[in-house]
């Protein structure tokens, strides 16, 4: 789903696209909203648009004009696969069956993210519910997200940003 096929949103579409094409797109997002908001759409959106084949994208001299009507094709190989959910280089964590992201989950595509893309330009992490990962998880990482690896982007979908690194207890407060 290309940035065109998002409805709503244009501000946050104009703000993601321009900072894509001027190559100032943070290592970590959180797109916090409402259940039903386009919060994956657009996750995917940015994926598809940081791996594309067809787009140009990652010419440094190919003079893109930041303001352009710059997104991915849609088409390609590589954006059918990061639709699919089947693309090497997109990594989607959900919760599991108990509810929760589990400490094994954010190590595993921990792991994997600090490695550099197999076939695209970027690994995007996305990490849907985020609100759900239990605090062990969270501590590793926040670790990750301070000193993010090079080549990779860490998206996080929530409805409820404020329950994202949470105080954990840690004993007697000073």
């Amino acid at each position: 789903m290309p940035f065109r096929a998002v409805s709503g949103h244009l501000r946050i579409v104009d703000l993601l696209k321009r900072s894509i094409a001027g190559g100032t797109l943070p290592p970590s997002l959180i797109f916090g909203g409402p259940a039903g908001g386009g919060k994956r759409a657009m996750a995917i959106a940015v994926a598809q648009t940081l791996n594309c084949t067809d787009s140009g994208f990652g010419i440094r001299d190919s003079g893109l004009d930041p303001n352009s009507g710059f997104d991915a094709c849609g088409k390609c190989a590589s954006c059918t696969r990061i639709e699919r959910g089947v693309h090497p280089d997109v990594l989607l964590v959900e919760p599991g069956d108990s509810g929760a992201i589990k400490i094994e989950q954010i190590r595993d595509v921990i792991e994997r993210a600090a490695y550099r893309p197999f076939e695209g330009r970027r690994r995007v992490v996305i990490i849907d519910d985020a609100d759900t990962i239990v605090a062990g998880a969270q501590n590793a990482l926040l670790k990750t997200l301070e000193e993010p690896p090079p080549a990779s982007v860490f998206i996080l979908l929530t409805t409820r940003p404020d329950l994202l690194w949470r105080p954990c207890d840690r004993g007697a407060s000073v």
